[in-house]
């Protein structure tokens, strides 16, 4: 019996019918799920993604007491009756849920009541027009890829000769619990500082995206913030920053400064937690969960760097100033990136980074560094370095493995160390061909950025690298997709055709976002990669990962390895592919568990 309800729930976390699964599991087994359930707890963990874990009860309870513990120490303030009774029509109180961690516990907090506020949507909006419009204020923070393909390849243009004869010297650096420490009243003068308009006005569009592939026209409605207040600028149809076209739907509402300053300071000094049956207000920091979050978050880090490590960096007192493009900082909220063709520099921003910023309450994580240089006696530093069995070494840094060498860029796999495949995928019970194939393109999609496949950053070899280890990880989790459904009727040459139907979506989507970042940017992205070589890469890693697999693939494996053999011998004719399909490059993924 125990067997069963195990078997059951192990099926039942990984499947997007997962409460369907489980009352399943309790009429098969209604008296033990019954009692199990009664003195067990159901939680998720931040490095499993999809498993579902039971802790007892009792555990349960002493995990988060001790949390709460910790928070009332820290940052929080209990509510008594009185406080509850004065602020209840006032402002709305956010559930808390625990997320276990590897050596703690995250309290995560529920705005879904406020998402759907207005005022809240308008503020966010607010917000981002300004970074967009002011991205000086929002310092090095970059948001996503884009950002940062776009400043590496300035920088690398711009140093090209020199890093041909000149060492590269790499600082990353994390903010200690970087929303837990934000000063309410420095993040408030901060944004008070950067609201210049009295008044912002809102306009309701309908974005206009075309697909090449699909020769298809997709319609989104979005709210474009148009105007500071100095007057609405009037328009029909332009160009979004995002790609594509907006149009006017004719539209308009405004939000006043003094409003804005009210929903922020509700936002920040007002941020009210309910865990159990007790309230807590929030002293410090600012609650990850809110929408208006991650922008604040890079705006108050953003002033840090403009007010003081610039000036740090800049001045001849750091010991080794160098001006601009000799060095390049990016940050991604709250961790930090630094380049500089100076050990010198290099060292003093990282030690000017350790002794930490009291102002702004702001200290490094010692245990998240990354360097590759020596920095003397700092044992208290942990160092994060990746090398695989090349002897490449890398250094990580949101999502992204930094070569300590030439900075080249590979995707960072290395969070799949220590966990299984299938806990990251969820599977639907009915699967057809043309579900699956949307699942295989959607696991692509990630990896199909042009910082991995531009000729001005990358090599050939790692260009044809980051295909193959792209389609090797999609490969492993076409197994766990495969062995999760509950029964198939594709057949082998359906599967082989809906394989290679992600081979084609690929290659033609880097081919598309190479060609929409020249559109948007001055970078000129170069792809030097045949259709045929990402075809054969593909087959390559389907091949190298199903082998492991031999006894349940048998006949598809033949109709893969024919495939392959009809593009002959690739590698033997190309060191580029011979370098990318070498086991050593990619040593990681054959200990990832599938």
């Amino acid at each position: 019996m125990l067997q069963l309800v195990k078997n059951l729930v192990r099926n039942s976390k990984r499947c997007q019918y997962k409460k369907l699964f489980l009352k399943h599991c309790s009429v098969k087994s209604k008296h033990y799920v019954c009692v199990w359930m009664f003195h067990s707890t159901q939680a998720e963990r931040e490095t499993k993604r999809y498993d579902v874990f039971y802790y007892p009860k009792s555990v349960w309870r002493n995990l988060t007491s001790n949390t709460i513990a910790s928070l009332n120490a820290q940052s929080f303030k209990i509510l008594r009756r009185t406080s509850r009774r004065a602020i209840k029509h006032l402002y709305r109180s956010s559930r808390v849920r625990f997320l276990p961690k590897a050596k703690d516990i995250r309290p995560l907090v529920n705005f879904k009541s406020q998402s759907k506020d207005g005022i809240l949507n308008k503020c966010h909006l607010v917000i981002k027009k300004l970074r967009d419009d002011n991205p000086e204020m929002f310092g090095s923070s970059v948001f996503d890829y884009d950002g940062v393909y776009k400043n590496l390849s300035s920088f690398m243009s711009s140093v090209r000769r020199q890093l041909k004869e000149s060492k590269i010297y790499i600082v990353v650096a994390d903010v200690s619990k970087a929303f837990d420490c934000v000063n309410h009243d420095v993040l408030l003068k901060i944004m008070d500082d950067v609201l210049k308009g009295d008044e912002y006005a809102l306009r309701k569009c309908t974005k206009v995206i075309y697909s090449r592939s699909k020769n298809v026209a997709y319609r989104f409605d979005s709210n474009v913030v148009v105007s500071d207040g100095n007057g609405i600028n009037d328009f029909s149809i332009q160009r979004s920053s995002g790609g594509g076209i907006l149009v006017d739907q004719g539209t308009v509402s405004t939000i006043r400064k003094e409003e804005l300053q009210r929903v922020l300071f509700e936002q920040v000094k007002c941020n009210i937690l309910k865990i159990g049956q007790t309230f807590y207000l929030q002293q410090v920091g600012i609650a990850q969960g809110n929408k208006l979050s991650p922008n604040l978050c890079s705006l108050y880090y953003g002033h840090l760097e403009n007010s003081v490590i610039l000036n740090f960096l800049h001045d001849g007192n750091s010991g080794d100033a160098i001006s601009e493009p000799e060095f390049l900082m990016m940050r991604f909220i709250d961790d930090f990136m630094f380049i500089s063709l100076s050990k010198k520099h290099a060292l003093n921003f990282f030690n000017r980074m350790r002794r930490g910023f009291v102002y702004y309450n702001t200290y490094m994580n010692d245990s998240k560094y990354g360097y590759n240089f020596n920095i003397g006696d700092n044992e208290q530093c942990d160092n994060r370095l990746y090398m695989g069995d090349d002897g490449v070494t890398f250094i990580p840094w949101s999502g992204l493995l930094i070569n300590c060498e030439n900075l080249e860029i590979q995707a960072d796999y290395t969070r799949y160390l220590g966990i299984t495949i299938i806990s990251t995928i969820t599977v639907k019970m009915h699967s057809s061909m043309k579900y699956l194939r949307s699942k295989l393109c959607h696991y692509m999609r990630p990896k199909c950025h042009p910082i991995f496949y531009d000729s001005n950053i990358n090599s050939l070899g790692t260009v044809r690298l980051n295909i193959y280890q792209a389609f090797l990880l999609c490969a492993m989790k076409f197994h766990c997709y495969m062995r999760s459904m509950p029964y198939s009727s594709i057949s082998k040459p359906e599967l082989l055709h809906v394989i290679k139907k992600t081979f084609r979506y690929m290659h033609s989507l880097i081919v598309s976002r190479m060609q929409d970042m020249e559109l948007q940017s001055n970078v000129r992205p170069v792809l030097k990669l045949r259709r045929k070589e990402t075809n054969w890469l593909g087959l390559s890693a389907y091949i190298r990962v199903l082998q492991k697999k031999q006894s349940r693939y048998k006949d598809l494996l033949a109709l893969l390895i024919a495939e392959a053999e009809g593009y002959g011998h690739m590698d033997r004719d190309s060191d580029s592919l011979c370098y990318a399909v070498d086991d050593s490059h990619s040593s990681m993924f054959w200990k990832f568990k599938y």
